[in-house]
């Protein structure tokens, strides 16, 4: 008998705690399109048998049309595809609050993070945090991004001319380097080490976390602590927060250093900056934050902050390298910036204007959506545009991949086509392309992220010509919590002929 069977009938002797769904969402869970499930585990054999579990979405999606009803052990979850029918909740004010699916995120996460907060404390700190993100502090960001890009190319040099290898390994080391020094106002230097303890055990605890997600007889926290999956994920998750409690110790020494030579006040101390303040400066200088608010935010960013964007640069690249004549128009424009501004210091708005990039980054976020699914709790009872109704107390997960992938609103959608992206506006329905999601709980750090994509793809682009890998000659995606691949992100590089500065 194998462990997870034994965890399997410890389940069964809790079924009444568990994994009875009240019968209201019964009731009405049931009338909504979806495979038959299961007494207990519900579909969650799904997901158990499936090779993927985006790939088993995607057939779910096809097959029963775009409101995908899904049990979770007790959980009622629904899979919206349908723009019109996303765009019921990402325009509403009282829908803001997270799936509790996502509870189980809260060990790593916590409670009160953008990402999983509920609507009250998520209000505060999104005020408090955007001017962190404004116009001014993107401009005074960009020569870190630009640096650390740099020692990206050199970190590259050795595999020039060489076989082909995973560009992700290296993309997320500058990624966080560059979150850290940008937001934190700490240099990890991680790029030059050998090995990250923080970059390793987030592996682990992504890959428990995802399995334990799909699982719904993982989801009750005394059977994950006994699994596999939960002793290696609270293993790795102390080391996580214990490197995350040094970046925080760090920044409030480094503080603390410049009041006592500056002779100022705190509020006016931010690493040398005249206006504006340093996301983690800003919540050590708030009294509105709490210990365990800071916590949780600076793990969050952490973690979302260079997943996210060390995902898409690396999905960015691999495209680029199957599609030599869209690298070749991406590096034209690249170098006539850099022509045009040799005399002068390269700005945000230079990079703004990199538009065929832009477009290019925007297809490879409709083609690899490195958010796949987003979820929201459904706060009291609602009936979509396509006629479905749906019961308050269920989930809905917005599957933005399969929406990305949909030939109605992408035409030849399993091609790689930038200039789709030339008349977004006038093209595309609304919530038809929202990689960052929308509404009032988008992605605060939505401009960031397209500026260090920028940069790093176009240093990247300056010093090396990308070329498809000949191993591996398509990617099997799967969902953690961001989109992956399971062949890792292989290219091959070889260095240009010229640089232009």
């Amino acid at each position: 008998m194998t462990f997870e069977i034994f965890l399997f009938i410890v389940l069964i002797l809790f079924v009444f705690k568990y994994c009875s769904p009240n019968s209201r969402l019964k009731e009405y869970g049931d009338k909504l399109p979806g495979p038959s499930a299961y007494p207990i585990i519900g579909n969650g054999l799904v997901f158990y048998t499936s090779k993927t579990m985006i790939q088993a979405l995607h057939e779910l999606c096809q097959s029963y049309g775009p409101v995908l009803r899904l049990w979770l052990g007790s959980k009622l979850w629904i899979c919206l595809c349908d723009p019109a029918d996303i765009g019921v909740f990402l325009n509403s004010t009282k829908h803001l609050n997270k799936s509790d699916l996502l509870r189980l995120l809260d060990s790593w996460l916590g409670t009160k993070g953008l990402v999983t907060s509920n609507a009250d404390v998520w209000r505060v700190h999104r005020k408090l945090l955007t001017p962190c993100f404004h116009f001014k502090i993107l401009q005074e960001s960009l020569d870190m991004i630009q640096k650390n890009a740099e020692i990206l190319c050199d970190q590259l040099k050795p595999k020039e001319d060489q076989t082909e290898f995973d560009i992700l390994e290296y993309v997320e080391k500058c990624s966080l380097d560059i979150i850290c020094e940008t937001a934190m106002g700490v240099r990890l230097q991680t790029q030059v080490l050998k090995h990250s303890i923080y970059l390793e055990s987030l592996k682990k605890v992504k890959n428990s976390t995802i399995n334990r997600l799909f699982k719904a007889w993982l989801h009750p926290e005394f059977i994950f602590q006994l699994s596999n999956y939960g002793r290696i994920y609270y293993k790795k998750l102390n080391v996580i927060k214990e490197e995350v409690r040094k970046v925080i110790v760090e920044r409030r020494k480094i503080l603390q250093n410049q009041i006592q030579e500056n002779s100022t006040d705190v509020s006016n101390v931010n690493n040398g900056r005249k206006q504006g303040k340093q996301f983690l400066d800003m919540m050590l200088t708030e009294s509105d934050f709490t210990n365990e608010e800071i916590e949780n935010e600076v793990q969050t960013f952490m973690f979302a902050g260079h997943d996210t964007s060390m995902t898409a640069i690396s999905f960015c690249i691999y495209l680029l390298s199957q599609h030599q004549q869209i690298q070749d128009k991406c590096l034209e424009e690249i170098r006539k910036m850099r022509t045009l501004e040799r005399n002068r210091k390269i700005t945000l708005h230079d990079y703004m204007n990199l538009k065929y990039l832009e477009n290019v980054i925007k297809e490879t976020l409709r083609y690899y959506t490195i958010v796949p699914l987003i979820a929201r709790k459904v706060e009291e009872d609602v009936v979509l545009p396509s006629g479905h109704f749906l019961p308050a107390g269920s989930a809905v997960n917005f599957n933005l991949l399969h929406l990305h992938r949909n030939e109605k609103y992408f035409p030849k959608a399993d091609q790689f086509i930038p200039e789709r992206f030339d008349n977004r506006a006038d093209s595309m329905q609304n919530y038809a392309f929202i990689p960052f999601s929308a509404g009032s709980r988008n992605c605060i750090g939505q401009r960031f992220a397209m500026l260090e994509m920028k940069v790093i793809i176009s240093t990247l682009l300056l010093r090396y010509q990308f070329l498809p890998a000949e191993k591996v000659k398509s990617l099997t995606l799967e969902t953690g919590i961001v989109l992956r691949s399971l062949e890792n992100i292989p290219v091959k590089i070889t260095a240009r002929n010229f640089r232009t500065y």
